[in-house]
């Protein structure tokens, strides 16, 4: 079974950049033209000291906070992160729709 879950970023040997679309077993979707490949070949995406990605803080009156920035050293564990890729993120677009 496969570690990752939909809507997880994961990255390849080359540091690709992918979104999960559909787990099925030990293999993964990532797009229309990626699907059933080995999820062994893919890691979990983390950011790095000084990438790009959007943070989103909820707060408990359901109120978000979305805010584009550099990935950093301070404390970032009650933020949703997600890498920019050029696109509003996941949290954005499903409040949208």
């Amino acid at each position: 079974m496969s570690e990752f879950k939909i809507g997880d970023w994961v990255i390849d040997d080359e540091d690709n950049l992918f979104q999960v679309t559909r787990v099925r077993g030990n293999e993964i979707a990532l797009t229309d033209e990626l699907y059933n490949v080995p999820a062994k070949d893919f890691r979990l995406w983390s950011p790095k000291e000084g990438e790009w990605c959007w943070f989103n803080m909820e707060f408990l009156d359901g109120w978000q906070n979305p805010v584009l920035m550099r990935y950093g050293e301070q404390d970032m564990s009650r933020w949703n992160i997600e890498p920019f890729v050029g696109n509003l993120p996941n949290f954005i677009k499903r409040e949208t729709k």
